[in-house]
């Protein structure tokens, strides 16, 4: 039931952030994709990451692709391997804080928000993170 809760909460809040985080998301807003479109979708990103496997934004994409799917665990490789790439990619650690945090890693997830807060440039992404780091330590 908690692995369920957990991969419900992941397609919920990916969408949105997906949207606004991606150019495509705001162009086909009203798009739902199907699970096989999804699937598609993960093979080719995965084909492209093996042509160009140093391209952070693949590795984003994919990540909300298996978010979407309900997959935690490969979203957040995908994930974990963007912001090795740029440490600097806020949208990766709030994703990673997110799955870290509904799988109940406790130190991964304040570290996620963490980096999260020190590099979002968005104003909403930065009070979410501040939000969750609160949350995390009053627990």
């Amino acid at each position: 039931m908690k692995y369920f809760l957990l991969m419900f909460f992941l397609a919920a809040t990916a969408l949105p952030v997906a949207r606004a985080y991606s150019d495509e998301g705001r162009r086909d807003s009203g798009k739902h994709l199907s699970v096989q479109e999804l699937e598609n979708n993960a093979v080719t990103l995965n084909g492209a990451i093996n042509q160009d496997p140093a391209n952070v934004e693949l590795y984003i994409k994919l990540g909300f692709t298996y978010a979407k799917l309900e997959k935690a665990d490969e979203a957040q490789t995908a994930f974990e391997n963007a912001v090795r790439l740029d440490p600097k990619k806020a949208i990766a650690h709030y994703m990673l804080g997110l799955i870290y945090e509904k799988k109940d890693l406790k130190d991964k997830a304040i570290a996620a928000w963490k980096a999260c807060l020190e590099t979002a440039t968005e104003q909403w992404m930065g009070e979410k993170a501040l939000k969750h780091l609160h949350h995390l330590r009053s627990r």
